[in-house]
């Protein structure tokens, strides 16, 4: 599994965890019953938005190491299906093709 922040350096807008074998995503955001705990747990014990299968995975930029064993990126592009989502420190946005 690889995990990557996504968004600003000081306060990363999502948690991505990636099962590359299974093309599976998980998309974890922090909530308010998660705030006060560590910074990995705060993200994965917080707001689990979505799992489902992926087709591909598009980095903007190439992703930093960040906090020993994760990456950070400021976006990344997600294909599911027929229909692109861009996952940034502003949120996330349906694209309608690329």
């Amino acid at each position: 599994m690889h995990s990557y922040f996504v968004g600003s350096k000081l306060k990363p807008t999502f948690l991505v965890e990636i099962e590359p074998k299974k093309k599976i995503i998980s998309i974890y955001k922090p909530d308010k019953y998660s705030a006060k705990l560590d910074f990995y747990e705060k993200y994965s014990l917080g707001l689990l938005l979505i799992t489902i299968k992926y087709n591909n995975i598009i980095f903007l930029e190439k992703p930093i190491l960040y906090k020993q064993k994760h990456h950070l990126v400021n976006e990344m592009i997600i294909k599911i299906d027929d229909k692109y989502f861009l996952l940034s420190n502003k949120g996330k946005t349906t694209l309608s093709s690329l």
